[in-house]
């Protein structure tokens, strides 16, 4: 069974429009980087959607790039002359830079995201550590008192255990059970 051929019109529904327009995009810049890969040639790819988000893709560097490489073709004999080539090598220069320094702006604030996740989980680490580092000046509240007292009191428990252990072997199960509660 062969495919249906679409009719060649504009899609009237702008929902229908939009969802026709983010598959197909994906193909172009499937199709484009293939080409660039095959034929180790210069892709740009500038595409603006139905709602104008701007997708662009370039095989090497920048779309602003392969656009000044454009521009600057003075070797080409059916080149026209264009009165706003400097303003326009201008605006992409501007806008090649623009693009590299949003990029920048963009790693700095996944860094400092990512900074600011680390801090608060150091923060909740140290707050933790107040348990285990008890300084009975800085106790400030019952809870706090308690959760200090229980670990104290595990650790002693654990110290026990350790060196009844390390005296005589046989009786760590019996110091073992009878400290969680457990009668021989």
């Amino acid at each position: 069974m062969g495919r249906n051929k679409r009719v060649m019109e504009k899609i009237e529904d702008p929902t229908s429009r939009q969802q026709t327009y983010s598959k197909l995009k994906d193909r172009f810049v499937k199709k484009a980087d293939e080409l660039a890969i095959l034929c180790d040639t210069d892709v740009g790819l500038l595409m603006f959607s139905p709602t104008d988000q701007v997708t662009s893709y370039s095989s090497r560097g920048s779309v602003e790039d392969i656009m000044l490489r454009v521009v600057n073709r003075y070797g080409n004999p059916y080149r026209q002359p264009n009165p706003n080539e400097q303003h326009l090598m201008q605006s992409l220069t501007q806008s090649k830079y623009a693009g590299q320094m949003v990029d920048k702006i963009a790693i700095v604030e996944a860094h400092e995201a990512e900074l600011m996740k680390l801090n608060q989980r150091l923060r909740e680490a140290q707050e933790k550590m107040r348990y285990y580092e008890p300084q009975v000046e800085k106790i400030s509240s019952v809870q706090e008192a308690d959760a200090c007292q229980k670990f104290l009191m595990s650790a002693m428990e654990q110290i026990q255990r350790s060196k009844v252990a390390s005296v005589n072997p046989e009786d760590a199960s019996y110091a073992a059970g009878t400290s969680r509660g457990n009668k021989p």
